[in-house]
């Protein structure tokens, strides 16, 4: 790992390893869909199922695959939609950006969430936070598909300091799809100014928030602030790729979403059991 300025945490996990015979049905490619068939019990223990509080990305934009630059694929979790977004998609600011700069304003701390498979030398925003008119985020998290790379920039307490830190993603095993899907999970945990980060089924990963002498440290988001979904401001860095979990949750969540066999150091084969 390797950060600039000072560190975060975040959550993020990639496809199954461990995978049921029923769930590798179809899984030689990512099918584009002619139709949503419906809902499905959820396992409590998962990102797809409805949490406490959480403010749904992409129930809240409304995608749907008759949007231009999206259609309905599959993704890890069975009988759940996932969008893929193509150029000339690009809804955004979100119309209603209130809902995620509440949610990410909590004097607890906060998580978000993504399970996503990004298309291969793509450099995307998965999420920024922005002053209108204004290019630097308060919060901005982007994914690099090309140096394999996860990039998280934030302010705190107000500054004008720009903090960033970068994280090895996992190698994808492109010939299984399953397995190309990415998980992220990130909190933000005030009471001890620390940042969680989970990589599939990998050790968490911990970093102080903020420097070391800034006490009582929290991430910065002004609730006149615009949220862009998918890129940052002047469409930049746009992601190109599948989406199945876009979510904030307005509080810290003490374990990842999803099941593992095994947590390991080094577990790019190790993928969440759903």
């Amino acid at each position: 790992m390797r950060t600039s300025c000072l560190p975060f945490v975040w959550f993020i996990t990639i496809g199954l390893l461990e995978i049921t015979a029923s769930s590798l049905h179809s899984w030689t490619n990512e099918n584009e869909l002619d139709d949503y068939g419906g809902s499905r019990h959820i396992n409590p223990k998962s990102p797809a199922s409805e949490l406490p509080g959480e403010v749904d990305i992409l129930k809240l934009i409304n995608v749907t695959a008759k949007d231009p630059g999206v259609s309905l694929v599959e993704g890890p979790i069975n009988n759940y939609p996932a969008y893929k977004f193509r150029l000339p998609y690009g809804n955004v600011p979100l119309a209603n950006s209130t809902a995620v700069t509440n949610a990410m304003s909590k004097a607890s701390g906060f998580t978000v969430i993504f399970l996503y498979r990004q298309q291969k030398n793509n450099l995307g925003t998965l999420i920024s936070i922005n002053s209108p008119g204004r290019l630097t985020p308060w919060f901005q998290l982007s994914t690099n598909s090309r140096t394999g790379l996860l990039s998280l920039k934030y302010r705190i307490n107000s500054s004008t300091k720009l903090h960033q830190s970068d994280w090895s993603l996992p190698v994808h095993h492109r010939k299984s799809p399953l397995a190309a899907w990415t998980w992220i999970m990130l909190s933000a945990e005030y009471s001890t100014n620390t940042l969680r980060l989970d990589i599939d089924c990998q050790r968490s990963q911990y970093e102080s928030l903020g420097s070391h002498n800034e006490a009582g440290s929290n991430i910065s988001i002004p609730q006149d602030s615009l949220v862009y979904f998918r890129q940052e401001p002047g469409r930049k860095k746009k992601f190109l790729g599948s989406m199945q979990v876009a979510k904030v949750l307005p509080y810290v969540t003490k374990e990842r979403l999803w099941s593992c066999t095994h947590i390991s150091d080094n577990s790019s084969r190790l993928k969440p059991i759903l």
